[in-house]
């Protein structure tokens, strides 16, 4: 398979690999991620203290991410060839600002996070309340994400077809659809009639 079906309408994409990745030498805390608890179940709210430390870190921690090349370029002309798009991430209420601070919030219709969702990647559930918040069916949707585990096999485990946002070039082999640059995504998704 060279693209995406034609019933697609929908790209969902991952945030945090993604669509931009931490700066150096904060790439360390890629170890530390919401995709380190993948599969632990239902996602317990932040207590009290939780949400006040994150008003003083979330400034800054959302500061250490920056776009991957391409990206405007690549969402705007998704957008022009007649996709909705969408981003769903193991994350918590960092998000918004974290889109905001690359200048994307514009280009999404949904945006979700696992915290909020009460699911984190791979588990099926958390792109199920994705698509039911988007209003579209499984075969409706591409979900690209640069994890192999959560990503890719969680999008499967759902119905969805995955892209495999491989920037790091981690798995060259397998039969998944897969991109080493978000530039490759208009090579994958043509036009929409």
């Amino acid at each position: 398979m060279n693209t995406v079906p034609e019933s697609v309408r929908h790209v969902i994409f991952d945030y945090g690999g993604t669509l931009a990745d931490l700066i150096w030498p904060f790439t360390v805390f890629r170890r530390f991620s919401p995709t380190t608890t993948m599969g632990s179940g239902h996602i317990k709210p932040p207590h009290f203290l939780q949400r006040q430390a994150r008003k003083l870190v979330y400034p800054v921690a959302a500061r250490l991410f920056r776009p991957f090349p391409g990206l405007h370029e690549v969402l705007t002309e998704l957008r022009n060839r007649g996709y909705i798009l969408h981003v769903l991430s193991n994350n918590s209420s960092i998000l918004p600002l974290q889109l905001e601070l690359i200048d994307t919030t514009r280009y999404f219709t949904t945006v979700s996070w696992s915290e909020e969702m009460g699911f984190e990647k791979p588990d099926p559930r958390i792109f199920e309340l994705a698509l039911e918040r988007i209003g579209a069916g499984a075969s409706e949707a591409v979900y690209i994400g640069d994890s192999f585990e959560a990503d890719v096999v969680g999008a499967i485990g759902a119905g969805i077809l995955p892209i495999h946002a491989d920037h790091r070039r981690r798995r060259t082999h397998g039969d998944h659809l897969r991109v080493e640059s978000l530039s490759g995504l208009l090579g994958l998704l043509p036009p929409r009639p």
